[in-house]
């Protein structure tokens, strides 16, 4: 080892021993994590075991007691509540049916009216059996209370869109949750208000611990596209919404406040949105190893507490679909769990695809026409850009005798080729890239149609011609093993728009007079195309053999109305001109310059 070997060795050493010393937290950092370290552990101590449980099983679970005695040691002041019998009152508006239990005092089960499973059973997005919410704190009197495990009183409800539970312990000591429900709404109103709890809640606690889980429930075709889909999405007070990957087991702290945690299904999602941001956070996405569920998923968050004499939090839940317009409605960007893509690709979805869509919504109901009027809009709007490739495509055909003599007379040495064809475009006036540069801003638009077709919510349970659900993939024969990278079914939708992928290539092949290995090359990506959207979504692969069409039609239109030999005469035309460099052309002489080639000598 040299000597600036060692001397840098030496010096990458202090600088880490300088940044570790700077940014050591201070004595009061430390005994303020060491005090939220030790009420956290103070309040998991007794529920350890039933917590577990709970992870694991996403239920509630009574805990074991055998007489009164172990009731009061257990609960201490809250040992009146901590038994009971457990009642469920419903209540209803146009959207929902939501069933609240006086045990934890907290919502049960949640049913979209107006939707169905794939099975044509009621859709339940939320079920008591599989999902909890509740809130732990520990005591003056060193008990671990869990709100799941205390029976609450119900107040009576002046009507059937407002109810509230109730923990009244005396002398001005009680916890209200108070739920309303508006009508026509996916929403749920939730307000947890404390009063006189600062003298209950232990002294060195300066938090409530709220545990959130939920077994998400099948409610599509397929497990697999559920799974593939369904994660939790997030969102910090001061950012923007992000996502944990639906590809794998995870767990994430959230160490910033955090605005909502939304668990999102292929097309429906339970969040939670709090009026005052939850100060940290753990979110977790599992898995279920046995299929019998699509995920689990919890959230651990932490609600302040200020020892106030009285302290509310305000929330709301949505339950419903990921429908983009309902859910930007509710201005906490809760939209942004439908995958629109990013980039220009969002863009084209958000301002193109989802505002046509709404549009024609309100005026047709079979979205097979729907799409099939998107198509129409989409290449009328594009119509210019596929006129000018086929102009572009059209000028070099006329070129092509002369780049063959060329390429057979220059076909060792590269660079002398390059300059010769270059030489060749400026003397006709004619853009090798006239014709690449409308496909590419036409690219844009085919991804951003692959993002948005299979989680458009529009096309849930849609029926067009012998398509049942245009969500998910047309299945016309069920085949009696799997094949692989292709399936157990055949798709119709997919054939067609493989088959016409491989015409429309046929015939841009013949149009551009490619040869060689390149022409069998460009048949193998249609033909993959085959399977893998073989188990996609119908509306996707209708569309894009409608559009397939559409390009097809647009070919034959403007072939029969161009006149090759009008362009023939023109490029010759341009080769007796004075010649103007574009700059592309002067960018290409550049390279050339650097290679070491004069491009002026080779204009001579």
């Amino acid at each position: 080892m040299d000597r600036n070997s060692i001397i840098g060795m030496v010096l990458i050493f202090v600088i880490l021993i300088s940044f570790a010393y700077i940014n050591q937290p201070s004595q009061s950092e430390i005994d303020a994590l060491k005090q939220k370290q030790d009420s956290i552990a103070f309040v998991n101590h007794q529920a350890d075991s039933i917590a577990q449980v709970q992870a694991a099983q996403s239920i509630t679970v009574n805990p074991v007691v055998k007489d009164t005695n172990a009731i009061n040691n257990q609960f201490g002041d809250f040992a009146q509540f901590a038994t009971g019998t457990e009642s469920i009152s419903t209540f209803e508006n146009e959207q929902l049916r939501v069933s609240f239990t006086n045990k934890g005092g907290r919502i049960y089960k949640v049913e979209l009216k107006n939707y169905k499973r794939s099975d044509g059973s009621p859709l339940v997005l939320l079920d008591g059996n599989s999902s909890n919410f509740a809130y732990q704190f520990p005591t003056v009197q060193s008990k671990a209370i869990s709100s799941d495990q205390l029976y609450y009183a119900l107040k009576a409800s002046p009507d059937n869109q407002h109810i509230t539970y109730v923990l009244d312990l005396g002398n001005g000591k009680r916890i209200e949750h108070q739920f309303d429900l508006s009508d026509n709404d996916y929403r749920v109103k939730f307000q947890m208000q404390l009063n006189g709890m600062e003298s209950v809640i232990a002294s060195n606690t300066n938090f409530i611990d709220v545990n959130w889980t939920q077994q998400l429930l099948l409610q599509e075709k397929t497990q697999e596209a559920e799974e593939r889909t369904s994660t939790i999405y997030y969102r910090y007070a001061d950012d923007e919404p992000d996502y944990l990957s639906e590809a794998k087991d995870l767990k994430e702290e959230l160490k910033t406040p955090i605005k909502w945690v939304s668990f999102k299904q292929q097309y429906f999602n339970t969040s939670l949105v709090a009026e005052k941001p939850f100060t940290e956070g753990v979110i977790e996405t599992k898995k279920d190893e046995q299929k019998e569920k699509v995920k689990f998923m919890s959230a651990n968050l932490i609600l302040p507490f200020n020892h106030g004499s009285a302290e509310s939090h305000s929330f709301f839940f949505y339950f419903g679909p990921n429908h983009y317009k309902t859910l930007q409605q509710y201005n906490v960007q809760l939209e942004r769990v439908v995958p629109m893509g990013w980039g220009i690709f969002g863009w084209v979805n958000k301002y193109l695809t989802v505002n046509v869509f709404y549009w024609l919504g309100q005026y047709l109901s079979n979205f097979g026409i729907i799409i099939f009027l998107l198509t129409l809009i989409v290449k009328t709007i594009l119509f210019p850009l596929v006129y000018r490739s086929y102009l572009s495509s059209a000028k070099m055909r006329v070129l092509k005798p002369e780049m063959d003599i060329i390429k057979e007379k220059y076909g060792n040495d590269m660079a002398k080729l390059q300059q010769e064809n270059m030489k060749l475009y400026r003397k006709a006036g004619v853009n090798p890239m006239g014709g690449c540069v409308p496909v590419l801003l036409q690219m844009p638009i085919l991804i951003a149609m692959f993002q948005f077709f299979p989680s458009a919510f529009e096309l849930r349970q849609q029926s067009f011609l012998w398509a049942t659900d245009l969500s998910t993939y047309d299945s016309i024969f069920s085949l009696p093993f799997n094949i692989p990278f292709y399936g157990d079914h055949v798709s119709l939708f997919t054939l067609l728009m493989t088959a016409s992928t491989l015409v429309y290539t046929v015939y841009n092949n013949q149009m551009t007079g490619v040869t060689g290995q390149m022409k069998y090359l460009s048949y193998i990506m249609p033909v993959m195309f085959l399977g893998f959207f073989n188990s996609y979504s119908s509306g996707l692969t209708y569309y894009y053999f409608v559009s397939n069409l559409f390009t097809i039609g647009q070919q034959l239109l403007i072939r029969s109305f161009v006149d090759e030999k009008s362009i023939h005469r023109q490029v010759e035309e341009n080769k007796k001109k004075p010649v103007t460099k574009s700059k592309l052309q002067v960018k290409l002489e550049e390279m050339a310059r650097k290679r070491g080639i004069d491009p002026d000598k080779l204009n001579k």
